[in-house]
């Protein structure tokens, strides 16, 4: 998986309990792998649990809350699956003002699976994806299924690049 355009870049996950462990741990190795800095940004302050299968996960500790963070601090933003943990970000205000910071902006975003449903909140439809497709993508915007989670993050680094292949993000 070649995502070189996140190495050096600071990329939010946004999350509440219930998010979709083995996708976040995915996610996280990814950033590892090209020395991009994740920071985990949810409603919940301290520790965040995720949900593993038919069961609670483990605990993660949270960078920043919903309520300070400010989308201007990073350079893409990525919500991943877990249907409890994308009701309770519905619920959220911040969540909607973060998110729609990030659309407002034009910066690089990743929604994964029941995560799309967030964009209803800024009253704005998802790319469409055909039944076959793995990505759907339109302008900086990605939406992918949790089972191609590689090829959402490949979405999300071409994302980072504008026309003339600068990056988003200085």
């Amino acid at each position: 998986m070649q995502l070189s355009n996140l190495t050096g870049k600071t990329v939010a996950i946004m999350v509440a309990s219930g998010f979709d462990e083995d996708i976040f741990i995915a996610i996280q190795r990814a950033m590892m792998s090209v020395n991009a800095k994740l920071r985990v940004i949810s409603r919940d302050a301290g520790l965040t649990n995720a949900w593993n299968g038919s069961g609670w996960g483990m605990s993660y500790p949270v960078d920043g809350t919903l309520s300070t963070t400010l989308a201007v601090d990073f350079d893409a933003l990525i919500i991943p699956a877990g249907e409890r943990h994308v009701a309770t970000l519905t619920a959220e205000v911040h969540a909607k003002r973060l998110l729609r910071a990030f659309t407002r902006e034009e910066m690089p975003i990743l929604l994964i699976d029941d995560a799309t449903s967030l964009l209803d909140l800024i009253d704005m439809a998802a790319p469409a994806m055909g039944d076959d497709a793995e990505v759907a993508v339109e302008g900086r915007l990605s939406v992918g299924r949790g089972g191609a989670l590689k090829a959402g993050l490949e979405a999300l680094n071409d994302a980072m690049l504008v026309a003339d292949g600068e990056s988003v993000a200085a």
